[in-house]
């Protein structure tokens, strides 16, 4: 996002994995269209892949917001987003998505 292309050495880096963990995780991306790579070149996100971060970071600071709301540690509900973002419905997610839009009115 700062820079808008990074090699797999700075992901690894950033994210504190090894490097071929990095390359699958690019080569699936790749495959769905995601992201965008030269042979032993940069990644960029493309259109479709910077749509879903959007809306995985949406989720993830809803979920984040309404997990503290509740009263969880923020290091707690920070880690629970992260479990919870990826695999929640698009139906519940929008029910609590209005919810927490009550609760912080």
């Amino acid at each position: 996002q700062e820079k808008g292309v990074v090699r797999v050495k700075d992901i690894s880096k950033l994210m504190n994995v090894r490097m071929p963990s990095v390359n699958n995780a690019i080569t699936m991306l790749k495959k769905h269209n995601l992201v965008t790579q030269e042979p032993y070149g940069y990644i960029e996100i493309t259109e479709e892949g910077k749509d879903l971060a959007m809306k995985i970071l949406n989720r993830h600071e809803t979920l984040t917001e309404f997990f503290s709301l509740l009263g969880v540690n923020p290091e707690v509900a920070e880690n629970d987003a992260c479990c919870v973002e990826h695999v929640i419905s698009e139906e519940t997610f929008q029910k609590l998505q209005a919810h927490v839009k009550k609760m912080k009115s």
